[in-house]
């Protein structure tokens, strides 16, 4: 029998946090996540001094200063604000509109989309319901697979607004294309073969996308919109409006600044593991305000389904010793520590 507690979890997650906002309801215990008094005594939290990439130079004859930078960047703090990347500003404008206009559509058009409460994955909605003790996240999402075409769901795929469709596709094409020259540059910043971590994902790669809408919270000292966590991914692609993520550096929150027309790119444990824990996965969250409206666009790019992938030989030596195994969808490990409020990365270590 469900507990009580996991019984309004599913309760509040079969309704959506922005029909909650519009009635004028507060938040619940479930989705209060700090202890008032701990919340007053926290420090406010600077901007993060994250690393600009330039991915133009990357792709260009003369990278090897571009590509130490972004060594660094990744040994250092598992991400970099990726600049000239080839996406028009227009059309990161227009994708990011659109996102908006669903989610301003009435609860009745959104709800077509719905996703299940407790376990299923895509679709509209919240994540399916963690387990007891966990808080909510203040957030609705809309989560989609894109790639690999035969591994997507049309009924979760919204037909208003009418660009959608069309806009999401576009998108995906373009994902595709950065995910290959990260890939490869992050590969030649180590010295490696280029295509090598491009193997590791697999022709059949995944790309999911996932719609973030962050609506007001009155309590944003005590409700965060998306709990502590690192990714299960490779790396993820972050299209964010405002500022409100943050990452964890030296047991310190620093927020990340929004860099006009910038791709937010962030390491997952799984490319922790390829590189033998070079390069790092942060944790991260997303806070709340209780005057702004936060969305954004993330993009998880995932190693193909049942494929192995383990520290890229060049990256083990007598000098720095395996650090971890070779792993099979790690994913579905990441997620169910994820949702007992635990990291995973330990149970792929030696």
């Amino acid at each position: 029998m469900a507990s009580s507690s996991n019984t309004l979890a599913e309760v509040l997650l079969s309704r959506r946090v922005q029909e909650m906002v519009v009635n004028g309801e507060q938040p619940v215990s479930l989705y209060i996540c700090r202890d008032e008094k701990d919340a007053q005594n926290a420090p406010i939290s600077p901007l993060a001094p994250i690393p600009i990439i330039d991915l133009s130079l990357l792709s260009s004859s003369s990278t090897e200063e571009e590509l130490q930078r972004l060594k660094s960047a990744l040994c250092c703090w598992g991400c970099f604000q990726a600049i000239n990347h080839g996406i028009p500003s227009s059309f990161l404008d227009e994708i990011q509109q659109v996102t908006r206009e669903f989610f301003r559509q009435s609860m009745e058009e959104k709800k077509k989309y719905s996703k299940g409460v407790v376990e299923e994955m895509e679709g509209y909605g919240g994540d399916p319901s963690p387990e007891q003790g966990q808080f909510l996240d203040w957030q609705d999402r809309l989560l989609l697979t894109v790639y690999p075409y035969d591994l997507r769901v049309p009924k979760f795929w919204p037909q208003n607004p009418q660009s959608f469709s069309e806009i999401l596709e576009n998108y995906t094409c373009k994902m595709r294309m950065v995910t290959k020259l990260v890939s490869k540059s992050m590969a030649k910043s180590l010295h490696l073969e280029e295509n090598c971590f491009l193997e590791q994902f697999g022709e059949g790669a995944t790309l999911q996308a996932r719609f973030n809408h962050y609506p007001c919270c009155q309590r944003p000292d005590i409700v965060l919109g998306l709990k502590p966590h690192s990714d299960g991914t490779g790396y993820t692609i972050i299209l964010q409006d405002i500022e409100g993520l943050q990452i964890l550096q030296n047991q310190q929150w620093l927020t990340v600044p929004t860099v006009p027309n910038a791709l937010f790119i962030l390491m997952g444990d799984q490319m922790e593991i390829m590189t033998n824990g070079i390069f790092k996965s942060p944790v991260h969250r997303v806070i709340t305000d209780k005057e702004k409206v936060r969305t954004s666009i993330a993009v998880f790019y995932t190693p193909e389904k049942n494929k192995e992938i383990g520290p890229q030989d060049g990256l083990v030596n007598e000098e720095r010793p395996r650090l971890f195994k070779h792993v099979r969808d790690y994913e579905i490990i990441h997620w169910e520590h994820y949702q007992r409020g635990m990291r995973a990365l330990h149970t792929a270590q030696v």
